[in-house]
């Protein structure tokens, strides 16, 4: 067995190529609508924790960050960084946008388009998005661009912060009981290890039925042991 450690969690997968078997294409969400500095720094640290759960280089797990508020973009891309200490620097820099209000469906079609096109997602790397929304009630935009995500092989974890998130929308985004919810910023860093295990023991959907789909993802079994 082979084993990879950061400063949080010890990942072992039953290979002797951690490497091969951790080859995960990980993209953040992120609600950049308007909040106070405090609760965004909040968000800003667990998506820096949540990255430090695992081994960050081009061969390995690759990140990035998308902000969406009533549009969306991608200020770190898959191929911008190689390392956990210049993804942490990037992600302390992100901004809000000063607009109040929250469009997920135009962030979903985004992802696809624009952070996990397949001329960008590795062979046989399994896609996962985090998405961390302080707002969400449910539209049929909403509901249709994430199954057309999970369909096209992306696994979906939901992080709702705040009773302004509907938990019956999140679980429909994020189905299968992948995702939590926070009453306030300050409970965010205690989701990250439970969130992280979504990614580490949940198989990534099938893709489903449509043209074009993109190569299935590499079926393994992760071990994911966090120091207490």
């Amino acid at each position: 067995m082979s084993c990879v450690s950061s400063n949080t969690c010890h990942l072992c997968c039953s290979d002797t190529s951690a490497c091969d078997k951790c080859n995960i294409e990980l993209a953040f969400l992120v609600d950049a609508s308007t909040k106070s500095n405090a609760n965004w720094q909040h968000v800003l640290n667990f998506v820096s924790s949540y990255a430090a759960s695992f081994t960050i280089n081009p061969t390995c797990v690759r990140v990035a960050v998308m902000r969406y508020a009533a549009s969306a973009d991608v200020p770190i891309t898959l191929i911008s960084h190689s390392s956990i200490s210049s993804l942490q620097a990037h992600v302390s820099l992100l901004t809000v946008f000063n607009v109040a209000t929250s469009n997920l469906a135009t962030a979903l079609q985004v992802l696809q388009s624009q952070v996990f096109p397949t001329n960008v997602v590795r062979a046989g790397a399994k896609k996962v998005a985090v998405i961390i929304a302080d707002e969400l009630t449910c539209t049929a935009a909403i509901t249709t661009e994430a199954t057309s995500v999970r369909n096209s092989g992306v696994l979906i974890v939901g992080v709702g912060v705040t009773a302004n998130v509907n938990t019956a929308c999140l679980s429909q985004v994020a189905p299968s009981n992948q995702y939590v919810q926070a009453a306030n910023y300050n409970e965010l860093g205690s989701r990250v290890r439970q969130t992280v295990q979504f990614v580490c023991t949940s198989p990534a959907p099938a893709p489903g039925p449509g043209p074009g789909p993109g190569p299935s993802p590499s079926k393994y079994i992760v071990h994911l042991i966090c120091s207490k």
